[in-house]
């Protein structure tokens, strides 16, 4: 899964509105944000297969530092302690979750296995819907959660979500990336990217004030 993370950072905005709407887009691809230079400095191994699987072309062999069931907890328990956040901490492990939705059996659970994934990368267009779903669910529970501050807040994040769309059809759509290489550097960078403008756009909105329950009455007997 790629965008479909995004989901889980903008309806974690309820539960912690006073944390910056990047750090959760950054806490989702934490693991992903690890992955990308254990590739490039060889600590884990994947390749390009064009064809692999009908919505991905990546062969992901061979990733237990940042990918397996174990070390997905420890990274998530590092990211909550660093950030005092627990919200951060489940938006971290939310990642392994969701991919074991989509990956093929590839994600160990300690280093040598064994490993799993349901496989949701053999649909397509199943794909496609799914990730596009839980953005626009996502979108609609961040709107609920935030005001605009602003007129440029009450449209800035839908059409960055449109855009994170369009991003997620090209990655399914499109052609199959030339190298692992740079795959690790695109995906990198677009993670830190994705993360500075939706903390930007965050700064547009406020977050909606929960309405304290009402004091329950004490008449005199």
């Amino acid at each position: 899964m790629f965008v479909g993370h995004y989901a889980v950072a903008l309806a974690a905005k309820r539960a912690a509105p006073g944390t910056s709407l990047g750090w959760s887009f950054f806490a989702v691809q934490f693991l992903d944000v690890l992955w990308a230079p254990a590739i490039l400095v060889g600590i884990e191994h994947a390749r390009i297969i064009p064809g692999f699987l009908p919505a991905s072309s990546l062969d992901l062999y061979d990733m237990p530092w940042t990918h397996s069931l174990v070390m997905a907890l420890v990274w998530s328990w590092l990211y909550y302690r660093v950030s005092k956040v627990p919200v951060l901490g489940i938006c971290v492990f939310s990642h392994w979750i969701l991919d074991l939705v989509v990956h093929r059996p590839d994600l160990p659970i300690t280093r040598g296995g064994p490993y799993v994934g349901l496989g949701l990368w053999r649909l397509r267009e199943a794909s496609f819907i799914v990730e596009s779903v839980l953005l626009v669910v996502g979108l609609v529970l961040y709107l609920r959660a935030t005001r605009a501050k602003n007129p440029a807040g009450r449209y800035a994040m839908s059409t960055f979500v449109a855009l994170l769309v369009v991003v997620e059809a090209i990655n399914i759509y499109g052609p199959p990336p030339p190298n692992i290489t740079a795959v690790a550097i695109t995906a990198e960078a677009s993670y830190l990217a994705f993360a500075a403008v939706a903390a930007w756009l965050d700064r547009m909105r406020e977050p909606v004030p929960r309405q304290a329950a009402p004091m329950p009455s004490i008449t005199a007997a």
